[in-house]
């Protein structure tokens, strides 16, 4: 940028030239005698005064080139100092693609001459290893150290020690504790203080092949007992007893897809504290690993020749599948003409035997996030241009923007995190699933798909092989002690909290 495109805020400074005195002539006095003026002696040493006027000329006029010389110089640093103002946020996202961000980027840096963005869209294969890594090396010559980085709301306790604390006013500006759905207080806030900004929303949904509903006549259901009675129903075999139609892809780890979250969204429903894990807790957790495991072993639902849920379900062979917002895209790029919906995941019942009747109205309302947040490096020179930038991207302005152009490359674009667009989603049949019961949703250690080497897979290795231990028919209590020893070993490794 030239220093002719900078426009600053201020006015233009004005330098304040030194004024040279003038000289005080003295006052006239009539002489009373004029006495004749001597000849000036030809050495010089002498004479009529003029040297010593010259002298006193000759030094204002050194005083005054100093002083040209000195705003002359000052001039220069001026000038080198706008250029050196211009700072550059470097910006590593995941997903979206620098031709959907260029566009708000452009809008923020016309906004704020003094800020440049440089955005990079990662890999996701090892992007938590690599990010971690180069968090790392902040102070060092390293160039490409980001500002500014995207993680998932699962890995706070991996990036804790990188990351800045979003100072209180820019917490009250963009509305986090207000504006935003209450997962995120739940999830990115330590010590009193959010570390991170949310720019989008994600969780779990029900999809359902509508016309394999519709054959079966199999109503929606609202319960995991009404799902488990509807996938008995809707599982068809061949004479071989060989699966044709799968009425549910649960029971199983290997070729379940997001089968971690599903899990996970059992215990929570559940109230199991996992951190805590009292008599209470572990009764509960023996029947969650039990009830889940069931769908392969006693109803017989799903087994192991299948292929992984997404592409049973796309391929229209499979009746219910779990899956979060961005399956969307997977399943209709393998089949457009799939005749499919969505709807919020099944409640667990609160009192009551699980087939009563009217049992809608003692069922919980928990439901299951997991999504990605911008975090800052609390080791930058630059947050305070950092977190500029996130307010701007988080306002609802900036928002819309970047789902319209998201919206241009895919069916939607990343779901809203503020409770005041919400409505906005609500009409979208594909998203209205997620948004309208994001305000009570919750997360845990058992996110799928983060590819982290951390946290989640190292949680999901634990609970994957208490599974493969119960279909296997060995002993729950030797499982769950097992099971109760990884999840210690999880908990202290990170300093989980919750």
């Amino acid at each position: 940028m030239n220093i002719e495109d900078i426009k600053s805020p201020l006015p233009e400074r004005k330098i304040e030239m030194p004024v040279e005195e003038e000289e005080v002539k003295p006052e006239t006095v009539e002489p009373r005698m004029t006495l004749p003026t001597p000849e000036p002696e030809k050495n010089g040493l002498g004479g009529s005064g003029k040297k010593f006027d010259f002298k006193k000329n000759l030094k204002w006029i050194m005083v005054g080139v100093g002083i040209l010389i000195l705003i002359l110089v000052a001039g220069i640093l001026i000038k080198n100092g706008k250029k050196d103002k211009t700072v550059t946020l470097n910006y590593w996202g995941l997903w979206e693609d620098e031709n959907v961000m260029n566009g708000v980027i452009a809008d923020f840096e016309a906004k704020n001459p003094g800020i440049k963005i440089q955005y990079k869209r990662n890999q996701k294969n090892d992007y938590r290893s690599r990010l971690s890594g180069r968090l790392a090396k902040t102070g060092t010559q390293e160039v490409d150290i980001p500002d500014i980085f995207r993680i998932h709301n699962t890995w706070i306790p991996m990036f804790r020690d990188y990351l800045a604390p979003v100072p209180t006013e820019t917490a009250k500006t963009i509305g986090l504790a207000t504006d935003f759905f209450d997962v995120y207080s739940q999830d990115l806030k330590e010590n009193g203080s959010y570390l991170s900004v949310p720019l989008m929303y994600d969780g779990l949904a029900l999809f359902y092949n509508k016309d394999l509903l519709k054959t079966a006549g199999v109503e929606l259901p609202k319960s995991w007992w009404e799902l488990e009675q509807a996938a008995i129903k809707l599982t068809s075999k061949d004479e071989k007893d060989k699966i044709k139609i799968a009425g549910l892809a649960m029971g199983l780890t290997d070729n379940v897809d997001h089968w971690s979250d599903i899990l996970g969204l059992m215990m929570k429903q559940g109230g199991i504290n996992l951190i805590k894990l009292d008599t209470a807790s572990e009764t509960s957790l023996k029947d969650t690993l039990a009830f889940y495991s069931l769908f392969a072993t006693q109803d017989k639902v799903w087994d192991e020749t299948l292929p992984n849920s997404t592409t049973m379900f796309a391929n229209g062979k499979l009746a219910f599948y779990f899956g979060p917002s961005w399956r969307v895209f997977d399943i209709e790029q393998i089949n457009k003409k799939l005749n499919y919906g969505i709807m919020s995941v099944p409640q667990l019942t609160t009192s009551g035997l699980p087939n009563d009747t009217n049992v809608e109205a003692r069922l919980t309302n928990i439901h299951w996030a997991s999504y990605w947040t911008e975090g800052v490096n609390n080791k930058s020179k630059h947050q305070k241009e950092a977190w500029k930038f996130l307010e701007y991207l988080s306002s609802s302005e900036t928002l819309e923007k970047m789902y319209a152009a998201e919206s241009q490359i895919r069916s939607f674009g990343e779901m809203y995190p503020r409770k005041s667009l919400a409505d906005k989603m609500n009409q979208n049949s594909k998203t209205q699933p997620f948004t309208s019961v994001a305000n009570t949703a919750t997360s845990w250690y058992l996110a799928s798909e983060t590819d982290d080497g951390g946290v989640n897979d190292g949680m999901n290795k634990y609970f994957g092989d208490a599974i493969n231990s119960l279909i296997k028919n060995k002993d729950i209590d030797e499982v769950i002690t097992t099971l109760k020893s990884g999840i210690s070993q999880i908990k202290q490794k990170y300093n989980l909290k919750r």
